[in-house]
């Protein structure tokens, strides 16, 4: 390890690990480049501490580091995918792809299929970020704050961090998005009301609104919100000046929906196995590849094979995850963009095994035969994160008994109107069906880079009671 302005401990990959890497394959990409894993080793070991140091800061109030478990080798390559996303996103725009914001937790078919690339709030306030390079962790911090804080004022300090951060960061122009075309749907219940603000001021890029209807009337809400689909692929078409075809769109679906398998197989394998394959930071990370955040859905259904064929190894072999306790104390968690910071959970005796927020989309494939659209809106519209309260909670019971977690954390950021007021109903559902201990949390660091300690304290308390 190095020191950054002699204080700040950062990580690094070791080199003796480097000839088995290499030896890997690389990654392909939907506009037909290929990587190799030596180029990516370069990236990741040479070019990004230098120009992302933040990535690698090792600060124990770090909410984003990098997974330790350097054996892990689809880990690296995750990481990759993350951190090249801002280059790879300029590239595609300056080559004519459109750059769509949408909303964090809907499928993503129908954006790739028609020739864009989908970009959710949390990521594009980390495009936003590292616009600027050569950032410590509090400066990468302080940057995303002072555009958080701009988004604020010019909606309200009420509102959640992640919509307004976003739409601010496209108001400032500093990140080239040419369409704003999220679903209005309660799982962020804020994303329609900071697009709302952002059309009622003087705006450039157009918005398109997939309206996501409650109604359980499904005969309809199919009908009404497949039109709404068709709708968004031919706004895109015109951005793009090429209009995708029904094979376009179900081309990917095949292929999104083999990414889902991949990530819904691995977890589930690695909550069976009797020593955990991954650690925390691994497997949520798996779970968000299959949303497929990080803007290339082919490169990451790539990762996520070579990913489960690691975990089927180690499970084989029963080998643990490096920095995991013999008998770690399992977290489940419960909430919008609500997640454990992996690391102080393991220092701690602990480990994360997953959220019913990121996990939702995983468990809805998509139909492959019949009409593509049709298909979508049913998968969409099923969605057990979206379901009423009780419905919802019903199937966090279920996650929680099949992940074995000794205990469960429901959380909600401040801003997340709907979540905060359902937050302590799901807790209680979930320890009167399993008899789990469950805890509400209210945090108010969504979109921050470091933790605040009083959070880690009661966390960490709560793992020593289930100990």
């Amino acid at each position: 390890m190095n020191e950054l302005n002699n204080k700040e401990k950062i990580f690094a990959y070791p080199e003796e690990i480097k000839e088995r890497f290499i030896e890997t394959k690389g990654l392909d990409f939907r506009d037909g480049t290929h990587v190799s894993s030596a180029e990516i080793w370069n990236f990741m070991t040479l070019e990004a501490p230098g120009r992302f140091p933040h990535a690698f800061s090792m600060s124990r109030y770090h909410n984003s580091q990098l997974s330790k478990d350097v054996e892990f080798f689809s880990g690296i390559k995750r990481g990759y995918l993350s951190l090249t996303l801002r280059d790879r996103l300029l590239k595609a725009h300056n080559e004519g792809t459109p750059i769509i914001h949408v909303q964090g937790g809907q499928t993503v078919d129908p954006y790739f299929a028609a020739g864009g690339i989908p970009i959710v709030p949390g990521p594009l306030r980390g495009w936003a970020r590292d616009m600027q390079e050569g950032l410590s962790l509090r400066e990468a911090g302080n940057r995303v704050m002072k555009i958080l804080e701009g988004g604020r004022k010019a909606v309200s300090i009420d509102a959640c961090n992640n919509p307004i951060a976003a739409i601010e960061a496209i108001h400032q122009e500093i990140v080239p998005v040419d369409l704003i075309a999220p679903y209005l749907c309660l799982r962020c219940s804020d994303i329609g009301y900071a697009i709302e603000s952002y059309r009622s001021g003087k705006h450039k890029v157009p918005v398109y609104l997939l309206d996501y209807p409650i109604s359980q009337d499904k005969d309809w809400t199919v009908k009404y919100l497949a039109a709404r689909i068709h709708g968004l692929i031919k706004k895109i078409g015109e951005i793009k000046g090429s209009e995708a075809s029904d094979e376009d769109l179900k081309k990917e679906i095949k292929l999104e929906n083999k990414g889902r398998r991949l990530a819904r197989e691995t977890v589930e394998l690695s909550w069976s196995a009797s020593t955990p394959p991954m650690n925390s930071v691994e497997t949520s990370s798996t779970i968000t590849l299959g949303r497929f955040d990080r803007g290339d859905s082919l490169a990451a259904t790539q990762v996520l094979e070579e990913a489960n064929h690691e975990v089927r190894e180690r499970v084989k072999h029963s080998v643990k995850a490096d920095g995991v306790a013999d008998d770690p104390v399992r977290i489940f968690s419960c909430g919008s963009c609500f997640g454990l910071r992996g690391d102080f959970l393991e220092d701690k005796g602990g480990i994360h095994v997953g959220t019913d927020d990121h996990l939702s989309k995983i468990y809805a494939d998509v139909d492959e035969t019949g009409d593509p659209y049709e298909n979508l809106a049913r998968s969409v519209l099923s969605y057990h994160y979206e379901q009423p309260t009780e419905i919802r909670a019903r199937w966090v019971v279920e996650l929680v008994k099949q992940s074995r977690a000794d205990g469960v954390i429901c959380g909600n950021n401040w801003g997340c109107s709907f979540q905060s007021g359902i937050s302590r109903m799901i807790a209680d559902i979930v320890k009167e069906e399993t008899g789990v201990p469950t805890i509400n949390l209210e945090v108010a660091e969504l979109g921050q880079l470091e933790s605040v300690e009083q959070t880690q304290n009661r966390i960490e308390s709560f793992i020593e009671m289930l100990s």
